[in-house]
């Protein structure tokens, strides 16, 4: 006999402890209430005689298939007369039912498994919309000497086992003698986690737990029991349950499902006296109440348990439902705690009631495992006679479960009356350790509770790399409040600041462990799983701020859209980027939030508000954190990154500015996107879209081209072919000779040409664009920056499912009017080694960059040493793709991949030292990036080369070629007057 027996049977036992098995009690029914139904489901019916007649049955079955007492099979029926005749014949073979709720999944099945090492699986072909076949195909794989009994729904749809039972009745000497103290089944623990644990329940402690809860509902043969939960639960089996009523004479009513539809007509059909559900299933009832007129006046006695319920639910049982509610605090290990039928309604409305038995013993202690006083909350450890003192084959898990005197610990956080009443508070693993401080996730949804448009919600701790465990609240996608509204509510109540929820998950469906509980495990889950995608609500103290509706609107266009922003632009919005991309120009501006990354730091700013995140862990994650405490969802940003960012990320402290920040993001109150014939329109209310379609209106007509005006087309060829050309080629000849010194394989030293006359950003881009073919294109008027231009290339693209993309370019020769020239040229560059030799270098670089961020292997070439026209030049181009590894996002891809090798050098580090050295001033935007990005997880980032520069000290232009081993000056010198006439040709004066 093992120890855990040995202990059971130790146990002090009531004067009225069983004194027969389970194995042997439906005969002794089948005597007393013969011709009584005992069990309907759907059209068919069991009287206490036939239901023992086919349990007999089935029974001599599963002994001809070699099932013997003393082994355990996995029983996974749903509701149904099936299940019963299963419970009963296992339980009179003395076989040992392994109770598994009819959705559980695979995983758990394993689980089960390998803890009680089942002969056999009875379960469906299917249930409900769940498919068992490929289940049990893999289970067969995995378990082969698994036996199973599969009941198909097509031959018996109603699962009866009917065609199981068409053998004799088990003869009397097949029977095995069983004790009473023998493990009649194996229950699943019902912990919010879901990780299957196995409760043995011996014949005697179950059927006294039967026993008493039968007489304190005062269960007889009058009471009809509806099963709308799972018969597997130790709550409809046993509390009293399916077991104490049938023990009492009553008769059961399966349910299929707890679907309202469903039960309601089966309380009218079958005037049921009593049923048990769960509070989320109260509430479903309650609300179905309100307009349903099924006829429930035979309902007596609901019993609501599982969880904790609310008061102000319990209030709303007798005056809507028109019956006795019944709390009932319990667990499958043994403890059941209960309000009685006389007890004073605040005992009800208020607690959880007492304990079933006299012979129960409760301690409530603190974390120091001492005793607290009355009214003071700690951890219930119970014992008593049908409480388990371990665990089915779980040493370790049994020496934290259990004390050395043999109290089960709980876990459950519980206070105690004067009157010896149980009130839960909630769970001592349902504490959120955020940032050192503990929050009771109980404490919380109590009151969150109190909100008047709130009806149900749980709270859950998520992994924070930060806070230790961020708060996250779950509520149904019903209720319509953002965690903004939230946030004010609690602190309205009086919750301390680190108590209010970090982050709000809308549930479609609640996900729930396959006892019924709601899934607490898997809504954490879910809420990483939301931060991942980045379209989250989360708060770092930025409260007072609530999320903005978003208006959006189409409209037609009738001018070309590249005529439509340049005439919008002429207007000279405030802070405002637009980006062109695949034929679409993006518009944002007026600034509804910004975020700017210093070197030491990231602020969030809004109107009247700065929000500071130092670089603790490093600069991405502080950028992260900023735009996580957006208090919006579904935004897109644009911005611009200097091309300091470079040192940044390539741990160049000295190199990096201290005073300006080196990326700005952009979330615009006004957002813009036009495409050939169309325009979509969105704005944070209906005036400022009535303003924003107004200025389209007005935007939308042919753009005058000025380039024809009297001096009005600035040409400066002669003054770029003369500008500083021996300084640059004496940088170059310098570059080469520290390659042929081994400090770096490439650099790309660029130079910055200013010209005196003021011009016109926007008439200069219109010109421009309609002479180039860009990879992108953007005109930017955002804080400091004021520039123009056409980018040849992407420094990284980025989809929200993570597949992320460059476009490295090298090797360039002009593009001019004459079509066999052009020709020649393109020969020119594809046969000449030197071009080659630096493309194919830069596209090897390309691909280490990707596939530090990548899952391996998934970096690949997807298009290599491509010929692009790009305005006035040709390029070498490649394109690579990957998948971001698992815990990357579009941030470590930009970070990897910046700056573009095209505007740097080979290795990256030594040519961005080279290049602060020998180039005199900061490059700035030059060289960096403009980006769209979108809260989705979407980057596009664009190089910024071939632009048009407003700086402090008046109109430049800046452009770089780059310097290998094999270059020559005056080569390198032309490259750059051929990317200047990108456009150097296109200038346009100011009036």
């Amino acid at each position: 006999m093992n120890k855990l027996l040995k202990k059971a049977i130790a146990r002090e036992k009531p004067v009225n402890w069983p004194d027969i098995t389970l194995g042997s009690l439906l005969s002794h029914l089948a005597e007393q209430f013969t011709g009584r139904p005992a069990v309907c489901c759907g059209p068919d019916q069991m009287t206490y005689l036939e239901l023992a007649d086919k349990s007999d049955r089935f029974a001599n079955y599963l002994h001809q298939a070699g099932v013997r007492k003393g082994d355990n099979v996995l029983l996974q029926l749903p509701n149904s007369i099936g299940f019963l005749v299963a419970l009963f014949a296992l339980f009179r073979l003395g076989v040992r039912p392994v109770l598994a709720m009819p959705t559980q999944g695979e995983n758990d099945l394993e689980t089960l498994c390998q803890i009680a090492h089942p002969r056999m699986w009875i379960h469906p072909d299917h249930y409900l919309a769940h498919d068992f076949q490929p289940l049990a195909t893999r289970i067969a794989e995995c378990l082969p000497t698994l036996q199973q009994v599969v009941v198909y729904q097509a031959d018996d749809p109603d699962c009866t086992l009917r065609s199981f039972c068409q053998c004799a009745p088990l003869n009397q000497q097949d029977a095995p003698t069983v004790d009473m103290e023998d493990i009649a089944l194996l229950l699943l623990s019902g912990g919010s986690t879901g990780t299957p644990k196995l409760i043995p329940r011996t014949h005697a402690d179950y059927l006294y737990n039967v026993s008493i809860m039968a007489e304190i509902c005062r269960t007889n043969t009058d009471t009809v029991y509806l099963v709308t939960l799972s018969a597997a639960h130790n709550f409809t089996l046993s509390c009293p349950g399916i077991l104490g009523v049938l023990q009492s004479g009553g008769k059961i009513v399966m349910a299929r499902t707890p679907s309202c539809d469903e039960v309601f007509p089966l309380v009218e059909q079958h005037r049921v006296t009593m049923t048990s559900l769960v509070p989320p299933l109260l509430a479903l009832w309650l609300e179905y109440r309100t307009w349903d007129e099924s006829d429930l006046s035979s309902l007596r006695l609901l019993q609501v348990g599982g969880a904790k319920l609310e008061s102000t639910l319990a209030a709303r049982v007798k005056p809507e439902l028109g019956c006795q509610l019944q709390q009932v605090f319990g667990m499958a290990e043994g403890l059941i705690c209960c309000t009685r039928l006389d007890d004073a309604p605040e005992v009800i409305m208020h607690t959880q009631g007492r304990p079933a038995s006299q012979w129960d013993r409760l301690r409530v202690v603190n974390a120091d495992n001492h005793e607290v006083g009355i009214g003071e909350t700690g951890e219930l450890l119970t014992q008593g006679p049908y409480t388990i003192t371990g665990y089915y084959c779980a040493p370790q898990q049994n020496l934290t479960s259990f004390t050395q005197t043999g109290e089960y610990r709980s876990g459950d956080l519980v206070r105690l009356t004067a009157e010896g009443n149980v009130i839960v508070e909630g769970r001592i693993k349902e504490l959120i350790n955020r940032a050192g401080e503990k929050v009771s996730c109980t404490e919380l949804e109590q009151c969150i509770a109190r909100h008047p448009d709130i009806e149900d919600c749980v709270v859950v701790g998520v992994k924070d790399s930060d806070l230790v465990e961020r708060i996250c609240v779950c509520l149904s996608e019903r209720h319509r409040i953002s965690l903004a509204e939230l946030r004010i509510f609690l602190q309205q109540q009086g919750l301390s600041n680190f108590k209010l929820p970090d982050q709000l998950l809308s549930v479609a469906n609640w996900p729930v462990t396959p006892v019924g509980k709601i899934d607490r495990r898997q809504l954490a889950v879910m809420a990483r799983q939301q931060t991942d995608n980045a379209d989250l609500h989360l708060f770092q103290s930025m409260s007072d701020y609530r999320p903005l509706p978003v208006l959006a609107e189409e409209m037609p266009l009738h001018a070309s859209p590249l005529d439509v922003v340049c005439n919008f632009l002429a207007l000279r919005p405030e802070k405002c980027l637009a980006y062109e991309k695949d034929a679409c120009w993006h518009i944002g501006f007026d600034a509804l939030a910004e975020i700017h990354l210093y070197k030491d730091r990231c602020e969030l700013l809004m109107p009247g508000k700065c929000q500071r995140f130092s670089h603790q862990h490093d600069y991405l994650h502080s950028l992260q954190q900023a735009l996580n405490a957006l208090p919006f969802s579904r935004w897109r940003a644009l911005g611009v990154g200097d091309f300091e960012l470079s040192y940044l990320f390539h741990d160049l402290p000295a190199q990096v500015p201290t005073k300006r920040p080196l990326l700005q993001l952009l979330i615009p109150r006004f957002e813009l996107m036009l495409t050939e014939g169309k325009a979509h329109l969105k704005a944070t209310n209906s005036t400022e879209i009535a303003l924003l379609r107004e200025q389209l209106m007005a935007a939308d007509h042919i753009y005058t081209p000025v380039e024809l005006e009297p001096g009005r087309h600035l040409d400066v060829r002669e003054r770029l072919s003369q500008d500083d050309s021996e300084t640059y080629k004496q940088q170059v000849k310098e570059a080469i000779e520290d390659i042929q010194h081994g400090k770096y394989q490439k650099v790309i030293l660029s130079r910055r040409i200013f010209l005196d006359e003021s011009l016109d950003l926007v008439a200069s881009y219109h010109f421009g664009r309609r002479h180039n073919t860009p990879a992108r294109s953007f005109l930017v008027n955002y804080n400091q920056h004021q520039f123009m231009g056409f980018s040849p290339e992407t420094i990284v693209e980025s989809t929200a499912q993570g597949i992320l993309s460059t476009q490295p370019l090298a090797g360039t020769r002009a593009l001019k009017a004459d079509e066999q020239e052009n020709t020649r040229l393109r020969e020119e560059l594809i046969s000449d080694t030197k071009e080659i030799a630096e493309h194919a270098v830069s596209v090897k670089l390309a691909f280490d960059e990707l596939r530090q961020v990548c899952v391996p292997n998934s970096v690949s070439v997807q298009k290599f040493m491509q010929v692009l026209p790009r305005g006035t030049v040709q390029h070498l181009a490649s394109q690579l793709q990957g998948t971001l590894a698992e815990g990357r996002s579009c941030w470590d891809g930009l970070k990897a991949l910046f700056p573009a090798v095209t505007a740097s050098g080979i290795p990256k580090r030594a040519a961005l030292e080279a290049i602060a050295t020998r180039e005199v001033e900061p490059r700035g935007a030059y060289s960096g990036t403009v980006l769209m990005l979108d809260s989705d997880g979407a980057l596009d980032a664009a190089l910024v080369l071939r632009s048009l520069y407003h700086l402090e000290d008046g109109f430049a232009l800046q452009a770089g070629a780059g310097i290998v081993e094999q270059s020559q000056p005056v080569r390198e010198y032309t490259e750059t007057l051929e990317k200047l006439q990108s456009i150097g040709l296109y200038l346009i004066t100011e009036r």
